[in-house]
């Protein structure tokens, strides 16, 4: 595949978030292709407590008009030690700003300290579970730019900006099931404009599981796992990840534990160094804050 088509691959689908969450507008899909006029079905609310369920895709998105405020911690191997506090010593940091355009669409800017990668994304809700008559599932879609923002190696060399960016696209197929339990399927594509052989992949591809079980009105147990389907690349693991949410009011308070160091899409789904036999594990946590910047629409 040629390098302009890779580039047309990337626009197509970052456009396609954007192309039919504005074309579905308040109507099913269904609907929509075939012109059927039906009352709007009751949908199915919180199927995850917030938009990631560990470190992957949920299936939801912030409220037309919300900014949703995430500071992400991630610290070292707690097989380290005591001498660096079994990792606490070591740690990476992310901010997310993630902005709901309308109650399907969210466009997302981030920074994260690991490798001082900057992220941008777009995430819609191309159906969402119906309570009946609708879908009994919610499908959404989220495409990911990340740019690398490390300093050269070798500054003497012919080095291309093209050369820092890798892609991700995920289709995101949860349903919940009763109050107390919701499953996903995370499959996804990254793709890697450089790489550090001739022989590892650019393309590589997960077909990611994730799931959410409510412990009590505000406790939540979360685990996810991303085996891959082809291309795994040299030393990385299956990643896996286990977490709590705990909701606080207008925050969301997530702890977890996993083999990835890197908390952006690229970093958890295809480089997951660490092994959870011999304990080379990250603990780390995400706090969230929404804040509603324009009025709702009745």
């Amino acid at each position: 595949m040629s390098h302009s088509q890779k580039l047309a691959l990337h626009a197509l689908g970052l456009s396609l978030a954007l192309v039919l969450t504005f074309g579905l507008r308040g109507q099913g899909l269904l609907d929509e292709l075939e012109g059927l006029e039906s009352s709007a079905p009751e949908f199915v609310r919180a199927t995850f407590k917030d938009t990631r369920i560990v470190n992957t895709q949920s299936n939801e998105t912030p409220g037309a008009g919300v900014l949703h405020f995430v500071i992400a911690h991630r610290f070292g191997a707690i097989n380290e030690g005591p001498y660096s506090l079994w990792g606490l010593d070591n740690a990476s940091m992310r901010m997310a700003f993630d902005y709901g355009v309308n109650d399907r669409l969210a466009l997302s800017l981030a920074r994260s300290t690991y490798r001082k990668t900057l992220e941008g994304s777009v995430k819609a809700r191309l159906l969402r579970q119906a309570e009946s008559g609708g879908s009994p599932v919610a499908l959404t879609w989220f495409s990911g730019m990340m740019v690398n923002g490390l300093r050269w190696a070798d500054p003497e060399r012919d080095n291309l900006f093209s050369s820092r960016i890798a892609y991700v696209h995920m289709c995101v197929v949860a349903r919940k099931f009763g109050e107390k339990l919701s499953l996903a399927l995370t499959p996804a594509l990254t793709h890697r404009n450089f790489v550090p052989s001739e022989v590892a992949p650019h393309d590589i591809v997960t077909m990611g599981v994730g799931g959410r079980f409510k412990v009590s009105q505000r406790v939540s147990l979360n685990g996810e796992c991303h085996p891959f389907l082809s291309n795994r690349p040299s030393g990385a693991s299956t990643s896996l990840s286990l977490g709590v949410d705990i909701e606080t009011g207008g925050h969301v308070f997530q702890l977890h534990l996993t083999n990835a160091p890197g908390m952006f899409e690229q970093a958890y789904l295809t480089e997951a160094t660490g092994n959870w036999a011999d304990g080379t594990l990250y603990f780390g946590f995400n706090l969230s804050r929404v804040f509603q910047l324009t009025e709702r629409k009745i």
